[in-house]
């Protein structure tokens, strides 16, 4: 069965903030945010501190519906649009790992 890809849109203020927060070019910003959205960490794939640390985003940002971490960065959509993108803070990175490492060994 072949999954259609859902297009994302990405508002302007996401866009000045990848760039602010990634340091990556104009061209670049569309294929992070796709990589983001379809392999980024859910979060129902998180536990602990990180679990917890995503759901007061969800209740600070109610528009976002899905949130996704990738690499150190969370990156928060309303359904295929992406909002804004945040740092993930630096106590949580070690839980990032774990998790990423515990998700790709289920797959």
């Amino acid at each position: 069965m072949i999954c259609k890809k859902k297009y994302i849109h990405i508002t302007n203020h996401a866009k000045k903030r990848l760039r602010q927060r990634n340091g990556i070019n104009k061209k670049s910003i569309n294929r992070i945010a796709e990589k983001a959205y379809y392999h980024g960490l859910k979060h129902s794939e998180t536990t602990g501190n990180l679990n917890k640390w995503i759901t007061k985003l969800y209740f600070m940002y109610k528009k976002a519906n899905s949130i996704r971490i990738y690499g150190d960065k969370a990156y928060l959509f309303a359904n295929s649009n992406l909002i804004t993108v945040l740092q993930v803070p630096s106590n949580l990175l070690q839980i990032v790992k774990e998790n990423k490492k515990r998700k790709e060994k289920c797959q």
